[in-house]
C-alpha cells in the first residue's frame, strides 16, 4: 500500500479544494449541479481508493456521497461535510508511516454514521451500488432534458419514448441492487407518461412538475437510502397515482412487479469506457514522449545523407585519381585494383541510397503513427460540453420558479469536445452567471409584457471554436445592466466621488462589476447578494488562461464572452528566444505581436515607450523581468509581445519571435511552491525545453517597475519622512479579518486584507507590506501554500508571515514551521495583546522614519 499511498495522496490534493468549492455552494442553497458534481466526483474517486486494500476510506468516502441529497437538511449536512473534508485533508498530508492514525480517525467518525447512510444495509456488493448511482444521475440527466423539451413543445409526444426508456433503465439496474422503491418509483413514472400519450390532453403544467419532481427523487435514490429518502418516494408514488388515468387502488398495488410494455430499446451506438483520469495522464504523457523521441529520428537520416554525400564525393576521387594514372587498363595490377574499388564503391552507394529511401519510409510512418497516436490519447481526455451544461435547463427553470419568474435556457453547440479539467472548472462559473442571468436580467412576466417580450425569458447558451479556442457565450434577452444604478453604488459606497463616477463610460462601469465584492444587491437572498460577485467567474477563467468579456444593451439584454482553451494539457502559444532561452506566451493572452523600427521606440521619464493605436506602451526588456541580465537584441528593429489585462497594456521586448506551436504543458515540480513569473514546462517539437510564462505575473511586475520608476522621478532628494508600517491580512472569514485590521489600525498600522491566498499573492505585487497574517483554510491557495510561496520567491523571502489558525494540533503547527512561518497562532487561544505583541516583535513600531 504505502508505494500506491503517493498516487493517492496526489489525486486527494486534486479532489479537495473541487469539493469545498461544491459545499461552500450547497451550504448557501440547494445547487442540483453542484450536488451532482459533489456525487460524481466522489464516486469517482471511490473505485481508486480500493486499490489501497483493507481500509476504511473506501465505506469513508461511501459514507460521503450521500450528504448534500437532502437540502432540508442544510446545517447539519454542512457539518457533516466540514468534519469529513477535514478529516480527508488531514490524511492527505500523512506519509505512508503515518496512515495508521489517519485511519483510525476515519474509522471513529464512521462509527458515529447511521448504517443507512453508510450503506451497510440489504443491497449488498457497494460496487454494484455505485454502478447504479452513476447510472441513475445518466438517465436522470435524459429525463430532465426531454421533460424540459416537453414543456416548451407539449404536442411532440415522440419525447415520452426516450423517457421511459431512462425509466424503464432505472428500474431494471435498480431490482439488481434490490432497491425496491426505486423500481416502484420509476414503475409509476413510466405509467404517468404512458397515461400522457394515450390520453389527452396529454401534457400540462402540473405534469411536467410533478415529473421533474420524480426525477430528483431517483437521482437522490441512486445514493441515499436514508429513511428520510424512502419516505419521501413512498409519498411521491401516492401522489403520482393521482395522475395515472384510469387506475384503482387494486391495480396500482403491485407497480414494483410490472413492466411497462412502451419503451424501445435501443443500443448505444458509442458506449463510454470508464477509466482512471491517473492512467489516461500516464497514457498521454507516454504519446507525448514518443512523438519527442520521433524527433530523434531526424539526426540520423542526416547522417546518412552525410554519408552520401561523402560517398559521392569519394567515388569523383577516384575517377579523378583513375585519369591522373593514365586511365589503366582492368588487366593491369593497378587497373584492376582501381576497378575492383569503384566497384564496391559503387555497391555501398546503392546500398546507402536503399538505407535512406527505407529510413526516410519509416520516419515518415513513425512520425505520421506517433502524431495519431498522440491526438488519439489528448482526444481520451475530451468529453462534451454537454456534461455539464445538461443540468442547466433544469436549474434555469427551477430558479425562474422560486423567484417569481418564467425562463428557459438554451443550449446551442453542447457536443463541442473539451479537456476534461477544463470542463470541471468551467461549471462554477457559468452557474454564477446563469443564476445572475436569472436574478438581475430577466424580468417577471408582468414587466415582460410591459416590455413587449414573451412572458417567459431566454438564455442562451452557444459553444463554438474559434481560433484554436473554446468559445462561450451566455445571453439574455432581459432588462440589460442598469449602468447609472452601477454609477450611484460607487458613490454610495464611497468608492468614488461623484465627479469621477460621472466620467465613467459604460465599458468603464461594466469593468466595476468584475470588482472584488462588488453587487448591486441591497438584501441577502439564497440567489444573489452574498458578497460573490463576478470577480469570482473572472479569477476563475484567469486560472484557466481564459477570459471573458461583458456587453450589455439597456433593456435588450446582457452578453458574457468568454474565451478559454480547449485543453490544458495542451495550449497554443507563442514561442520567443530571450537571453539564449525558449520562452512562451500563452496565445490567450497576447494582444498582439509588434515588429517595430528602433526609430519607433520613444524614450522618456526613465522609460521606454511604443506608440500603438494612438496610445504609449510602456516597454519592458523580458530578459531584465526575469533576471537574465541585458536583453540581447540586435539589429534595427524590435520585437515586441503586447498583453493586456484589466484594461492595462504592457509590451515585453524579446529577442526573437520563434513561432506559435501547441505546446504540451507539465505543471512545476511541487516542491519549488509558487515560482515568481513561470507557470509550467514544455517541450518544443524538437525535444528543446520551454518554460511557459505566468502572464497575470508579468503583468503585476511590469507595473510594479513602472510605479517605482516613478517614484524615483518624483523624489527630490533624501529627505526624513514619517510613513506607516504596512500589514496584510489573509483570511476568508470577514469577521476574523475585520477584527484583525481593527486591531491593527488602532495601534497605527496600515492594514489592507485579502479574502485567500491567490488574492493575497497578486497583492503582494502592486503593495509592499513588512508583514503578511494569514489563515490556513481558504479556498483556492491555502495559507500553507502562500507562506511557502512566499519564503521562496527570491523578493519575498525576507518578508515576516504570521499564520492564525483554528487547528492547534502538534502537527498542524509543524507544517506551519516547514514552510519557515515566522509564528503561528491558534484561533481558540487568540487573545488582543498577545496578537500585537507578536506582530510588534516582528516589525517594530507601526510608524517608522525613511
Amino acid at each position: 500500500m504505502s508505494s500506491l499511498w503517493p498516487l493517492m495522496q496526489e489525486e486527494l490534493h486534486r479532489l479537495l479544494p473541487q469539493l469545498r468549492g461544491f459545499s461552500n455552494r450547497l451550504a448557501l442553497a440547494n445547487d442540483a449541479t453542484a450536488a451532482a458534481q459533489w456525487h460524481r466526483r466522489l464516486q469517482a474517486f471511490l473505485g481508486a481508493t480500493r486499490a489501497l486494500g483493507d481500509t476504511p476510506l473506501p465505506a469513508f468516502i461511501g459514507a460521503m456521497l450521500p450528504i448534500w441529497s437532502d437540502g432540508r437538511q442544510r446545517a447539519q449536512q454542512t457539518r457533516r461535510a466540514i468534519e469529513s473534508l477535514d478529516a480527508l485533508e488531514a490524511l492527505a498530508d500523512l506519509d505512508g508511516n503515518s496512515l495508521a492514525t489517519g485511519f483510525d480517525r476515519l474509522r471513529a467518525i464512521l462509527e458515529s454514521t447511521p448504517a443507512a447512510i453508510r450503506g451497510v444495509d440489504e443491497a449488498g456488493d457497494p460496487r454494484l451500488l455505485a454502478l447504479f448511482a452513476t447510472e441513475v444521475e445518466e438517465k436522470c440527466a435524459v429525463m430532465d432534458r426531454m421533460l424540459l423539451q416537453l414543456e416548451q413543445q407539449r404536442d411532440r409526444l415522440e419525447l415520452i419514448a426516450p423517457l421511459m426508456r431512462a425509466a424503464h433503465s432505472i428500474k431494471g439496474a435498480a431490482r439488481a441492487v434490490r432497491n425496491e422503491i426505486a423500481v416502484s418509483l420509476a414503475h409509476a413514472l413510466e405509467d404517468l407518461m404512458s397515461g400522457a400519450q394515450r390520453s389527452p390532453p396529454p401534457v400540462d403544467e402540473a405534469l411536467v412538475d410533478i415529473a421533474l419532481r420524480t426525477v430528483d427523487q431517483l437521482r437522490a435514490l441512486g445514493h441515499d437510502r436514508s429513511a428520510d429518502a424512502l419516505a419521501a418516494a413512498r409519498d411521491l408514488i401516492r401522489r403520482l397515482r393521482a395522475f395515472i388515468p384510469g387506475t384503482t387502488a387494486a391495480a396500482q398495488a403491485p407497480l414494483a412487479n410490472v413492466d411497462a410494455s412502451t419503451y424501445i430499446h435501443v443500443e448505444e451506438t458509442d458506449p463510454i469506457l470508464r477509466v482512471r483520469a491517473s492512467h489516461v495522464g500516464k497514457l498521454i504523457a507516454l504519446a507525448g514522449t514518443g512523438m519527442v523521441e520521433n524527433r530523434r529520428l531526424k539526426p540520423f537520416g542526416e547522417r546518412q545523407q552525410r554519408l552520401r554525400r561523402e560517398l559521392g564525393q569519394v567515388s569523383r576521387l577516384l575517377d579523378d585519381l583513375h585519369h591522373q594514372l593514365g586511365a589503366p587498363s582492368s588487366k593491369s595490377g593497378v587497373g584492376a585494383q582501381l576497378a575492383y574499388i569503384r566497384h564496391e564503391l559503387s555497391e555501398s552507394r546503392h546500398e546507402v541510397n536503399n538505407w535512406l529511401e527505407a529510413f526516410g519510409a519509416y520516419q515518415r510512418e513513425s512520425f505520421d503513427l506517433n502524431e495519431r497516436l498522440y491526438h488519439h490519447a489528448t482526444m481520451t481526455r475530451l468529453r462534451p460540453f454537454s456534461d455539464i451544461a445538461s443540468g442547466y435547463p433544469r436549474m434555469v427553470r427551477d430558479i425562474a420558479r422560486q423567484l417569481g419568474k418564467r425562463a428557459r435556457a438554451v443550449l446551442e453547440g453542447s457536443q463541442a469536445a473539451v479537456d476534461r479539467d477544463v470542463l470541471e472548472r468551467l461549471d462554477a462559473p457559468l452557474v454564477h452567471l446563469l443564476r445572475n442571468a436569472i436574478d438581475h436580467g430577466i424580468e417577471s412576466p408582468g414587466q415582460r409584457r410591459d416590455a413587449g417580450k414573451t412572458e417567459e425569458g431566454s438564455i442562451r447558451i452557444g459553444v463554438t471554436y474559434r481560433a484554436g479556442m473554446l468559445a462561450i457565450d451566455v445571453s439574455d434577452d432581459g432588462a440589460g445592466i442598469d449602468y447609472e444604478r452601477i454609477r450611484a453604488k460607487l458613490v454610495s459606497e464611497g468608492r468614488m466621488a461623484q465627479a469621477d463616477a460621472d466620467e465613467l463610460d459604460e465599458e468603464a462601469l461594466g469593468e466595476v462589476l468584475f470588482g472584488t465584492g462588488f453587487s448591486t444587491r441591497e438584501q441577502v437572498s439564497e440567489i444573489s447578494g452574498r458578497g460573490v460577485g463576478l470577480d469570482v467567474v473572472r479569477q476563475m477563467l484567469k486560472e484557466l488562461e481564459g477570459s471573458v468579456r461583458l456587453s450589455s444593451t439597456r433593456g435588450f439584454g446582457t452578453r458574457f464572452s468568454l474565451l478559454v482553451p480547449i485543453s490544458r494539457a495542451v495550449t497554443r502559444a507563442v514561442v520567443v528566444s530571450v537571453a539564449g532561452e525558449a520562452y512562451a506566451f500563452p496565445l490567450l493572452r497576447i494582444e498582439r505581436l509588434v515588429r517595430s523600427d528602433r526609430d519607433g521606440v520613444q524614450a522618456g521619464k526613465g522609460m521606454q515607450y511604443l506608440a500603438l493605436d494612438g496610445q504609449n506602451i510602456g516597454l519592458v526588456p523580458l530578459a531584465e523581468q526575469l533576471d537574465l541580465g541585458e536583453s540581447q537584441v540586435r539589429g534595427d528593429h524590435v520585437d515586441v509581445v503586447v498583453v493586456s489585462q484589466e484594461g492595462r497594456r504592457a509590451g515585453f521586448v524579446v529577442d526573437a519571435v520563434l513561432g506559435e506551436f501547441d505546446l504540451a504543458t507539465r505543471p512545476l515540480d511541487p516542491r519549488l511552491g509558487r515560482v515568481t513569473d513561470l507557470a509550467s514546462l514544455a517541450l518544443l517539437p524538437d525535444g528543446a525545453p520551454v518554460v511557459m510564462l505566468d502572464v497575470e505575473d508579468l503583468m503585476h511586475g511590469a507595473l510594479d517597475r513602472e510605479r517605482k520608476l516613478a517614484r524615483l522621478r518624483e523624489s527630490e532628494g533624501p529627505s526624513a519622512v514619517q510613513r506607516k508600517r504596512r500589514v496584510l491580512v489573509v483570511d476568508d472569514s470577514i469577521s476574523v479579518r475585520e477584527l484583525e485590521r481593527q486591531l491593527l489600525s488602532a495601534r497605527g498600522y496600515e492594514v489592507e486584507v485579502s479574502v485567500d491566498g491567490m488574492d493575497a499573492w497578486s497583492k503582494l505585487r502592486d503593495w509592499p507590506c513588512e508583514l503578511v497574517i494569514t489563515d490556513v483554510d481558504m479556498p483556492r491557495m491555502d495559507g500553507i501554500e502562500l507562506t511557502r510561496s512566499i519564503k521562496q520567491d527570491p523578493k519575498l523571502r525576507s518578508l515576516p508571515v504570521v499564520i492564525v489558525s483554528y487547528r492547534d494540533r502538534p502537527e498542524d503547527r509543524a507544517r506551519g514551521m516547514e514552510v519557515r512561518a515566522d509564528a503561528y497562532l491558534t484561533k481558540s487561544d487568540f487573545q488582543e495583546h498577545g496578537f500585537v505583541d507578536v506582530v510588534h516583535g516582528l516589525i517594530g513600531d507601526a510608524e517608522v522614519s525613511e
